[in-house]
Order: structure tokens, then C-alpha cells, then sequence
């Protein structure tokens, strides 16, 4: 069984309790301040590109999405055919995304489950974290993308937040944004950490893109299996 750690115990609560109140706003279709829907905008761009990157190699198939909030890319993929699994590690979420699931008529296509992606067990056809690895300091980044590596039978997608000096100015700026107006705390990993992490895991970068709107600011990364 796995122990827990502070790090995750501090973004259970976070994405438990205020947290989901925020993105679950961000998530949806409330009006919201400029740097709110800025991000609202980049993340619904880079989840269309992820469907189209995993579309093109599986029509239908089993998906992990590891870390899925309130069920965007869940229900869109199981809209499109795959068998989904859907964890969170706060059980708002969870309780969200399977409501949202209903709503939609494909909640007899997912498996729900709550805790721990680390967790996670069983191997699938393609799986995803989307804007859950950027709050991952890199020791932490390793062992999750590691594990998520390993339940993959072909494709691994998932976002990080690459390092750099302007990226890094623009996190400092927004962390001076009143309380009520900032994202959490964004960890950037070195895009050679993330190669070499996937190449341990037997896996490659097949490609990547960067996605940028506003305040949201990420590498949509596409690997498979050396």
C-alpha cells in the first residue's frame, strides 16, 4: 500500500476544497476574470488536440485518465467510443465528473474510482494526465510519470510545464494577483528530465507541442512504446 505524502495530502485538500470550487468554474461555462478564461481557453484547445492525437491511433479503445477533474476528457472520450477509467485524488471531483457522466448518458462507460494515481493498476491502450503533473516537484514528477508510463500499452499523453525564464517571470507575476484570482502553484520540470524519465520507462516522445493562451502555459506531450 502506498504512504502518503505531504505534497499530496496539501493538493488533496487544495482540489478537495477550495481548489474544486475554482476549477470547477474554470471547467464549466460560468462567466469569468480575464485570467480565469484565459485559462479555461488554453486547457479546452489542448484537451482537442489531445482527442485528435489519440484518435489517430485508436479509434475506440481503454483509456486511463489519470487525474480527471470534472470529467471533460472522460466524457468526450467515452462519447467517442473507449472504455474509460477515471481517477481523481479528490473525491469532489470524482463526484462531479460521475454526475457530469450521467448528464451525458456514457456513465455506463466509465469506472470511477477515487485516491492515489499511484495507485492506478491494470494496463490500457492509451492513457492521460492532463495538468495534473505540473504540481509535481521533480522527485515526485519521476515516480507518477514513471507509474503512468508503465500502465500504458501504446500511448502516454500528458502536459508538464517546462522551464524557462519568461514562464517562470509570468508564474511570479501571477502569484501577486490577489489570492482570489490565482492558479496554484506550477512546478516546471526541464524537458530533458521528461525525456529521460520516459526512456526509463520504455517509452519515446513521438511529439509535443506547446500550448499557450493567457495564463495557461503548457507542453502537451505524445509518448510510445519503445
Amino acid at each position: 500500500m502506498l504512504k502518503s505524502s505531504p505534497h499530496k495530502d496539501q493538493l488533496q485538500s487544495y482540489f478537495n476544497g477550495i481548489g474544486f470550487e475554482r476549477w470547477a468554474q474554470i471547467y464549466g461555462q460560468v462567466p469569468l476574470s480575464y485570467i480565469r478564461r484565459s485559462i479555461r481557453v488554453g486547457h479546452t484547445r489542448m484537451l482537442t488536440q489531445a482527442q485528435r492525437w489519440i484518435t489517430e491511433s485508436y479509434p475506440t479503445g481503454s483509456l486511463l485518465d489519470a487525474g480527471c477533474g470534472t470529467g471533460l476528457f472522460t466524457i468526450a472520450m467515452a462519447q467517442q467510443g473507449f472504455r474509460v477509467t477515471a481517477i481523481d485524488i479528490a473525491p469532489r471531483m470524482v463526484a462531479a465528473a460521475q454526475q457530469a457522466a450521467q448528464q451525458a448518458g456514457v456513465a455506463a462507460q466509465i469506472d470511477f474510482l477515487e485516491g492515489d494515481l499511484e495507485a492506478t493498476t491494470g494496463s490500457f491502450d492509451a492513457v492521460v494526465c492532463f495538468d495534473v503533473l505540473v504540481h509535481y516537484p521533480l522527485n515526485l514528477f519521476e515516480n507518477l510519470c514513471t507509474h503512468l508510463a508503465q500502465r500504458s500499452k501504446g500511448l502516454f499523453l500528458f502536459t508538464y510545464a517546462p522551464y524557462s525564464r519568461p514562464l517562470a517571470l509570468l508564474h511570479w507575476i501571477g502569484g501577486r494577483f490577489p489570492k482570489s484570482q490565482r492558479r496554484t502553484e506550477i512546478q516546471m520540470i526541464p524537458s530533458a528530465a521528461v525525456v529521460s524519465v520516459l526512456c526509463s520507462a520504455g517509452m519515446q516522445v513521438r511529439r509535443s507541442l506547446s500550448i499557450s493562451h493567457g495564463f495557461y502555459h503548457v507542453t502537451l506531450l505524445e509518448a510510445v512504446k519503445l
